[in-house]
């Protein structure tokens, strides 16, 4: 009781005032539960609780609530031995739990209500709630959540440290703020991972904002400002204002044409934008205004070039320049499904589409054939293809390449297209002659395609368009009959299914302020520049503009970029070249102190080992969290490294080996692992040598068992070993966390694919 009440009275300071409300209000919420009682199949666990929250928040027919939570308790797990225990199914007409985010989403919301307005539900409907609550613990300790996935880690922190104080389960509230600390960690060292995605920046600040508000720990609360600090400084700096939207290129972005989402909300509540959006009742309760100071003299600065990190592997960064007219931005790598790694935003106002490049398997340009998914979820979803790309100020070369049979997002392709979608107000000019808008036009690779709007201009050119026969892919500009606001630049791979590799590079220039004469000389010089690509086996190598890129495509492996800016992938989110992120995050102890260890880090790290010779997981060069030296007997030398259970999964935890390779040739990998149960039985592994890439990022899959034994580091899904090619000379293998839980006692380096691991005491 005591802890609530003190929680009640940071509520009083910090958050707005959530009494007075419409009767146009009240009659929303009531069609809202009448429509719930209808049972919808396609209704969401989450609607429950939300409305459960706003029926509390407003005081209104609060003998609702109880209903309601009857709903939600009938879609949650009851099986002890489920997997899902504790969790809830998403839709009301689901058959199971298929979403494990379910129960964060859910009890998000039921934490707050709790918080802010427990007073006001009914003694029946709470004793109810109290019991969903605690059934909720265990779906949230059983739901491994990556520390890189950055909204639902965020939400997870919340819900640990909120039900764990709620309840008093003070082991739960620990797990809270120290995944915590991790993820603050993880996020000083490589930024934020869902990069400038219009959605889930929104989650992130409704999370951050509920800790920022409510957690028990006054610590907490402040390293959740310095958080939100952060993420505010982020959204400034590549936010571009005549558009009123993030610009830059985007991960999870689910609006092909806008890149609108649920951070709209909150920026019309900060007045940034000309889209009218009302918060909805949750965001005024976790709503964290940015200071005009932190904010302001980011917005003033046009142009501005940004920089920022969004991980921990090469290639993980994104570059953006602020025009005052137009925006370009670039990222260094494919993140997902949904990415948009190569945008342009002309000064259009909010309405205007997003020039965004991406690859395509089912024909949906636009992103508007939605399927569904194992999740339940529908979505538009296009090829998460490798992507490399490097931007010099406001001129961005890019390569991509997909073999789309083995691309898990679109089980069943139906052709390989590559789109740079374009909106429909610019004048396009071809060849010295202006395009008509409803005419589908042919264009010859390398062939300049130029784009006026105002005083902008974009110089595009397909430099490299290979099908899967290795022959030059077609290119047309296409117009789709004027049914959408937008136009597309097309590069077909492959009309139908398609049968090996698609590999496209572009190269892409943009000026303001141009008159006349100023199209003139731009059309002439972008023209006349000489563009160089050469294709030797699964090897690309492609010049245009003082930019060069090199990647082995087969292999998915960037070898280098050049001629981009300086401190491209290496500060944690500048600004004209002043790291703003870092210096907001850097006052954070544990971020600082992580930060000071992996500075550390270089390819000299420690004494080298040699091949063939058993390394012990606790005599790596570096050790770092959220990798810990445990004992056990029955391990080699007693003792083994593990990230423990519930600590969090994915890309947080380091273990570095520094080995010589004795000649050139092609190494295996092996260790001894203890994997109890199959998710607990993964490794992420990198291979550096002489500072460059040799294996990005291998999932070492070691299948599940619950003695230690020795398993080699296959090819995904294969049971082929993964051959690492090394040159005579220091290499650094890096073991990363991938699922909490798998202890490593030792690895080997070895020339011999079929080699095993002696069994300890025949060590050598």
């Amino acid at each position: 009781m005591r802890l609530r009440i003190k929680l009640v009275t940071l509520v009083i300071v910090l958050a707005p005032c959530a009494c007075a409300f419409g009767a146009d209000d009240l009659a929303r919420l009531d069609r809202r539960y009448d429509r719930v009682l209808k049972l919808d199949p396609r209704m969401s666990v989450r609607e429950l609780f939300r409305l459960s929250l706003e029926l509390a928040g407003r005081n209104h027919r609060t003998d609702r609530i109880e209903k309601l939570l009857d709903l939600a308790a009938k879609m949650q797990d009851l099986d002890p031995d489920s997997r899902t225990y504790g969790n809830f199914k998403w839709y009301w007409g689901a058959d199971k739990c298929a979403d494990r985010n379910a129960v964060e989403f859910a009890m998000q919301k039921a934490a707050v209500t709790v918080i802010r307005f427990g007073e006001r539900i009914p003694p029946g409907a709470r004793k109810k709630l109290d019991r969903i609550m605690r059934l909720s613990v265990e779906g949230v300790r059983r739901h491994g959540v990556r520390i890189s996935y950055t909204n639902i880690i965020l939400m997870k922190i919340w819900n640990c440290i909120a039900l764990g104080e709620i309840l008093d389960d003070k082991e739960l509230a620990e797990l809270g703020y120290r995944t915590f600390d991790r993820w603050l960690m993880y996020t000083g060292a490589n930024g934020i991972h869902e990069y400038l995605s219009p959605t889930y920046y929104g989650v992130d600040l409704e999370n951050l904002g509920l800790i920022a508000r409510y957690a028990g720990r006054k610590q907490a609360r402040k390293k959740a400002v310095a958080a939100l600090r952060y993420c505010w400084t982020d959204i400034a700096a590549n936010w571009f204002t005549p558009c009123a939207r993030l610009g830059g290129a985007h991960s999870r972005d689910y609006d092909y044409l806008t890149g609108r989402g649920m951070l709209d909300y909150m920026m019309s509540k900060v007045k940034w934008s000309g889209v009218t959006r009302t918060p909805a009742f949750f965001h005024t309760l976790t709503h964290w205004p940015p200071p005009d100071e932190l904010t302001a003299p980011i917005l003033k600065q046009v142009p501005r070039m940004v920089l920022q990190r969004w991980g921990p592997e090469v290639g993980q960064h994104a570059a953006h320049y602020v025009g005052g007219n137009f925006s370009i931005g670039s990222a260094g790598a494919s993140y997902g499904p949904m990415d948009k790694p190569l945008t342009i935003n002309f000064a259009g106002g909010p309405g205007m589409v997003m020039a965004n490049f991406f690859l395509d398997a089912r024909g949906d340009p636009y992103g508007k054939k939605k399927f569904q998914r194992a999740s339940g979820h529908s979505k538009a979803l296009h090829l998460k293809c490798f992507l490399t790309s490097v931007q010099r100020g406001s001129e961005v070369l890019l390569l991509a390449s997909s073999e789309p049979s083995s691309d898990r997002y679109i089980p069943a392709p139906a052709c390989l297209l590559s789109h740079l979608v374009i909106p429909s107000e610019p004048d396009i000019r071809i060849g010295g002659k202006k395009a008509g808008r409803d005419k589908d036009i042919t264009i010859a690779m390398n062939q300049p395609v130029f784009l006026r709007y105002k005083d902008i201009a974009v110089g595009v050119r397909y430099v490299l368009g290979l099908n899967g026969a290795g022959r030059t892919a077609p290119l047309r500009l296409v117009s789709d009959g004027g049914r959408y606001p937008a136009r597309r630049l097309t590069c077909t791979l492959s009309a139908g299914k398609p049968e090996g590799r698609g590999t496209v590079a572009v190269w892409v220039r943009c000026a303001e302020g141009l008159d006349e004469n100023g199209f003139a000389a731009f059309e002439k010089q972008f023209a006349s520049e000489k563009a160089k690509v050469s294709v030797k086996g699964g090897v690309v190598d492609v010049s245009a503009g003082g930019m060069r890129l090199r990647a082995d495509v087969d292999r998915q492996r960037s070898i280098s970029r050049q001629g981009g800016d300086k401190g491209a992938g290496e500060q944690l989110l500048a600004v004209n070249g002043r790291d703003v992120g870092l210096e907001i995050l850097s006052g954070i102890d544990c971020v600082r102190k992580y930060r000071k260890a992996l500075a550390g880090l270089s390819s000299d790290t420690g004494p080298s080992e040699k091949t063939e010779k058993v390394i012990e997981a606790e005599n790596a060069a570096c050790v770092l969290p959220l990798f810990e030296v445990a004992a056990d007997s029955k391990a080699s030398g007693g003792k083994y490294a593990i990230v423990p259970n519930g600590a969090g999964n994915g890309g947080m935890g380091l273990m570095v080996f520094s080995i010589e390779a004795p000649r050139d040739g092609d190494y295996y990998l092996l260790g001894r692992v203890l994997a109890p149960t199959s998710s607990d039985d993964s490794f992420y592994v990198q291979v550096l040598q002489g500072g460059a890439e040799v294996i990005s990022s291998a999932d070492w899959h070691t299948g599940a068992g619950k003695q230690w034994r020795a398993v080699r580091l296959n090819r995904e899904k294969s049971k082929t070993p993964l051959a690492i090619p090394l040159k005579a000379g220091r290499a650094q293998i890096r073991i990363k966390c991938r699922e909490d839980g798998t202890g490593l006692d030792s690895i080997m380096l070895t020339t011999e694919p079929a080699k095993t691991l002696p069994a300890p005491g025949q060590q050598k």
